[in-house]
């Protein structure tokens, strides 16, 4: 190693040295701005700058603009570690207390010795072409988790084919409900892996990019109550806190966000089984539904009297949604075919009712109906995730419809239901986000340029029929203009920020989700809120 390399790095050291050693500023109103530069004294854009709250461990992130300067909104009382930080670049950290003074809190930035080691599976696939291993490769092995350098790096260097083995030994160790297909075949993907993956091939692969001007956010991000929980599924309640599911932990929580607060609530009659609490939907009157799918269950909760009443179905449901009526409908997600269940709010019976099927055969595994939604029209609609479907039943005539997606194992996810009828529907597979108009029963496509966002779930803000995506894989939210058709990309402070929901406030369009990486990495509920 040469005497410049050994000096570059002592000046970055010095640089962040010397910024961490100032004293503590004092910022005036909670508000603290400042500048982020290179050591040459040139601006730097796109630079995500977080003040993690002491107390409560509430961080919150803006991005610096183009002339390099950021301004952190009103801030509540209290000490502040201030961190200025990208993939590209070494981070810098300031002590901020907030309270009478006004605060000038300025940031330069040496370039990082490694800038893939927090890029997005998104920036490792950027160079891998799409076609059907990509896609196979991305449904089967990204499901839960994302594909970046502590999975490509072992040891220090690219993961050889025996490791990329081990690798596919142990995540199929894991796979309790066979999700993985048999013609899932570990000894071609390890051999495609090690090309993808080598040392020349990672050399070419490009930094991850600085948040575009146009992307304008504040990004709140909450820690969860249990550091090893997966907060899977969430949803703005009727009291304007953040409900979620606490998976493992049979739980449901309400997050204040003023204070970061939760309150906890019990839903499960067995304390011995992890209950993987998943779905959710408020119902008019206030009570809350959600499934448990590890006990097979469905329970109606009470925040009021905090009392839930459970009812067995006898299948893992994946998703839940409410028709005019207030049944409660589920899908079969680990079920042989297609089929979707019917629970009365009533009387709490059960009833089954098949969907047209794809007729995958036993090779490729089972057809993972996954998002589920009910339009105005009483008309469900749900997604084959493997089986690389639309299906549609309506509610009143028990009339079914099966429609192929466009592109083969795009990888249909979540969905949602736009103002206009329309169904927007998550495509993980390819990066792409699909739109399918009920009248005319035609499919239009939007890419959003990256062929690995995994994007999981979509949400349509229901002020503005604007669209808003989970890209799990690049750790990202993107909006989607109803009208422009035009993307802007919100890169998220944490990697990774692997989502698997979202919510939106609609009385102001906040978009929440939380971060739900599996195996746990970095658990935590965040929100968005657009800045002009």
């Amino acid at each position: 190693m040469g005497s410049e390399e050994h000096g570059a790095r002592r000046s970055r050291r010095a640089w962040a040295w010397l910024l961490a050693a100032v004293a503590p500023l004092a910022g005036a109103d909670g508000v603290v701005t400042g500048t982020v530069r290179d050591a040459a004294g040139k601006a730097l854009g796109g630079v995500f700058v977080t003040a993690r709250h002491a107390a409560s461990g509430i961080e919150t992130t803006v991005y610096s603009n183009a002339t390099g300067e950021y301004a952190l909104p009103s801030l509540p009382t209290g000490a502040y570690t201030l961190r200025a930080h990208h993939a590209r670049l070494a981070e810098a950290t300031r002590q901020v207390e907030v309270a009478n003074a006004a605060a000038q809190a300025d940031f330069a930035l040496a370039p990082t010795d490694d800038p893939l080691r927090h890029a997005s599976t998104a920036t490792w696939f950027a160079q891998v072409a799409d076609g059907a291993e990509k896609r196979e490769f991305i449904l089967n092995c990204a499901s839960c988790h994302e594909i970046a350098s502590s999975r490509v790096i072992k040891n220090g260097a690219p993961r050889t084919r025996e490791q990329w083995l081990e690798a596919f030994a142990l995540m199929k160790s894991f796979d309790k409900y066979a999700v993985i297909p048999p013609d899932f075949d570990a000894g071609h993907y390890a051999d495609w892996l090690t090309t993808q993956f080598n040392a020349a091939s990672i050399a070419k692969l490009a930094p991850p990019a600085f948040a575009a001007p146009a992307a304008k956010a504040e990004i709140t991000e909450y820690p969860v109550p249990i550091a090893s929980e997966l907060p899977h599924d969430l949803v703005v309640g009727p009291d304007a806190r953040i409900w979620v599911t606490a998976f493992w932990n049979s739980r449901m929580w309400a997050l204040d966000p003023a204070t970061g607060q939760y309150d906890t609530y019990e839903v499960s009659d067995k304390p011995d089984v992890a209950a993987q609490v998943r779905a959710l939907e408020f119902a008019a009157d206030g009570t809350l539904w959600l499934v448990n799918g590890g006990t097979e269950a469905v329970v109606r909760l009470d925040p009021r009297t905090r009392r839930y009443t459970t009812y067995p179905v006898g299948i893992y449901p994946h998703d839940i949604a409410q028709d005019s009526h207030g049944d409660v409908w589920l899908n079969d997600y680990f079920g042989k075919t297609e089929g979707i269940a019917r629970l009365g709010a009533a009387d709490g019976k059960l009833t089954r009712f098949p969907l047209p099927s794809a007729k995958l055969p036993p090779s490729a595994g089972i057809p993972l109906p996954y998002g589920m939604q009910i339009d105005a029209k009483d008309r469900l609609w749900s997604a084959q995730l493997a089986a690389n479907t639309l299906a549609r039943y309506d509610i009143a005539s028990g009339a079914s419809k099966l429609y192929a997606m466009p592109g083969d194992n795009v990888g249909p996810r979540r969905m949602a239901v736009a103002p206009d009828g329309r169904i927007w529907i998550a495509e993980f597979n390819t990066g792409r986000v699909t739109s399918f108009d009920p009248a005319s029963e035609k499919f239009e496509s939007f890419d959003t340029g990256l062929g690995a966002a995994g994007i999981y779930d979509v949400e349509v803000d229901p002020r503005n029929g604007d669209v808003w995506l989970a890209a799990a894989l690049a750790s990202e939210l993107i909006h989607l203009d109803a009208k422009t058709k035009k993307f802007t990309r919100y890169p998220l402070p944490t990697e990774p920020a692997y989502m698997r929901h979202l919510a939106i406030d609609a009385k102001n369009g906040d978009v929440w989700s939380a971060y739900s990486s599996l195996p746990t990495a970095v658990p935590k509920v965040v929100r968005l809120r657009r800045l002009p």
